[in-house]
C-alpha cells in the first residue's frame, strides 16, 4: 500500500475511534499501529500478511492502570465506526485492545484472543484458530 493510503487510514482510525478513547482515557498508549509486511510476519509477532496493521487500519491500545476489559467495553458500547474489536490475551499482565477501522466496511466484528480456557468458558462459543485461541461474538469483556 502507498504511504498516502496508510496515512489516510491511520488518520481515519484516530479521528473515528482513538480520539474518543483518549477523551475518556487521556493516558492512552498506542502500542502498535502501522506495521510493514516484513515486520508483521516476523516469527516473534506471528502476524498475517492480511492484517489490517499492514494497511494502517488497526491500532493496538492500552491505558496504564486501566483493565483492558474496561477499555474494550467502552469502545464496544460508546463508539461507532470501528470495524473489528479484539480483546487480546487478557490473561497476560500486559494485554491490549486491538481496534480497526476500514473506510468502506463496518463489520462490528468482536473477538476474544486468549490461550486461557477460563476466559473462553465464560462465553461458551465456538473457538477457532490454529491454537483455538479465538472466539468471536464477544459483546462484553468479562474478567475471570
Amino acid at each position: 500500500p502507498s504511504q498516502t493510503f496508510i496515512i489516510r487510514n491511520l488518520k481515519h482510525a484516530m479521528e473515528n475511534v482513538v480520539d474518543f478513547v483518549v477523551d475518556k482515557y487521556p493516558n492512552l498508549v498506542i502500542t502498535s499501529a502501522y506495521r510493514c509486511f516484513e515486520l508483521n510476519t516476523h516469527p516473534k509477532l506471528g502476524g498475517s500478511t492480511r492484517s489490517q496493521h499492514c494497511y494502517g487500519q488497526a491500532i493496538d491500545i492500552q491505558v496504564p492502570g486501566v483493565n483492558t476489559a474496561e477499555i474494550y467495553n467502552f469502545i464496544y458500547g460508546e463508539i461507532d465506526g470501528w470495524d473489528q474489536l479484539i480483546w487480546e490475551y487478557p490473561e497476560k499482565g500486559n494485554s491490549w485492545v486491538h481496534v480497526s477501522v476500514q473506510n468502506q466496511l463496518n463489520r462490528r466484528k468482536t473477538t476474544l484472543a486468549s490461550n486461557s480456557d477460563a476466559f473462553h468458558n465464560i462465553y461458551g462459543g465456538t473457538r477457532r484458530g490454529s491454537g483455538n485461541q479465538y472466539q468471536d461474538g464477544i459483546t462484553t469483556a468479562q474478567i475471570v
